[in-house]
């Protein structure tokens, strides 16, 4: 009897065992559709974000998913983008992602729509995509009003050297349309009926009052717009810092050249930060500025200097050693701003 008893404790025991190495590998689940895909417009940046949500996850799990996404333009046959996005998810969890189109979101009807798929390693293969989610619809020429034709983007601003795509859009079907930057022709593709575009590359910066864009047609119908062309911001050169009276450290540096437009704004700024007493101050002048000097004993002053514009930013670094008048410099780059 004991020893009936003690086989039947080991094949409990190798059971729970096997119980527990099952329970870490997932059974495979349904296909999780995306669901309450919402798509939201930023018009000046020419920005699509998407949200949304796997409501079919169970309670307190996660996953590892990759979703595809596709985006089509005038149509849902006409696909212009796919892109796979992979991420763990949670339950009830809203996901996010953006997509940046070169042409103005203006210019043409898109269409968005996301299906999934279970990448995780705890789930057996094969691996099935879910159903895609219904196509969602963007039209931002319904915000267009009643004018008869319009050119897009309006008064944009970009640096120097970067590529703009810019349409003409007509309510009544286009015939014979000519378009000119800055008095030169332009070489237009037809989207549709009613829109034309057509793409300028390595863009010149001109005049600070921007560079004329004018598109017309026959019968006579025509628009305009202005593309402020911005100079490119330098990273500041020959930053240092020094004092004359041990009450004030006065900062110098070299600009570079002026990326402010006459009629577009912000202009360019600079700012110091002071790492050690986490202390900041916007500057006034674009090739200088003081600091002034605590009284608490503080040598070292580990100034940043971020110059800034619309556009991007650039900062530089300087180690100040008070009682030594000296310093040492490490320049690093800040990449710019996400747009998107």
């Amino acid at each position: 009897m004991a020893l009936f008893a003690f086989f039947q404790t080991i094949l409990l025991l190798v059971s729970l065992s096997l119980r527990t190495c099952q329970s870490e590998v997932l059974s495979e689940p349904l296909p999780l559709t995306p669901e309450s895909l919402d798509v939201s417009i930023n018009s000046a940046q020419r920005c699509l974000h998407l949200q949304w949500r796997v409501h079919s996850l169970a309670y307190h799990q996660e996953l590892k998913m990759v979703f595809q996404i596709e985006i089509s333009r005038i149509n849902t046959s006409n696909v212009i983008w796919v892109d796979y996005y992979s991420t763990t998810v949670k339950w009830n969890q809203v996901l996010h992602w953006s997509w940046e189109s070169e042409l103005p979101l203006e210019c043409a009807t898109h269409f968005v729509r996301i299906r999934s798929r279970v990448d995780d390693a705890r789930v057996p293969e094969p691996r099935f995509w879910s159903n895609w989610s219904s196509w969602k619809e963007v039209n931002e020429q319904n915000s267009l009003g009643h004018k008869a034709s319009s050119v897009f983007p309006v008064d944009k601003l970009v640096e120097e050297g970067s590529n703009v795509t810019i349409c003409y859009i007509s309510r009544s079907h286009q015939n014979n349309v000519s378009c000119y930057l800055d008095g030169v022709r332009m070489h237009v593709e037809q989207l549709d009926p009613n829109v034309s575009a057509f793409h300028v590359n390595n863009v010149a910066f001109v005049r600070e009052t921007g560079t004329n864009i004018f598109c017309e047609m026959d019968p006579k119908d025509d628009a305009g717009t202005v593309l402020f062309v911005s100079k490119v911001l330098e990273e500041p050169k020959d930053f240092s810092c020094e004092t004359q009276d041990f009450k004030t450290l006065h900062c110098t540096w070299d600009p570079g050249s002026d990326t402010s437009l006459v009629r577009k704004q912000p202009y360019q700024s600079y700012t110091l930060f002071e790492s050690f007493s986490g202390e900041k101050r916007l500057c006034e002048h674009k090739n200088w500025c003081d600091w002034q000097i605590a009284q608490d004993s503080q040598e070292m002053y580990n100034f940043t200097l971020v110059a800034e514009n619309y556009l991007r930013k650039r900062s530089v670094n300087i180690l100040f050693n008070l009682t030594h008048r000296g310093r040492d410099s490490l320049v690093r780059q800040v990449p710019p701003d996400i747009l998107c």
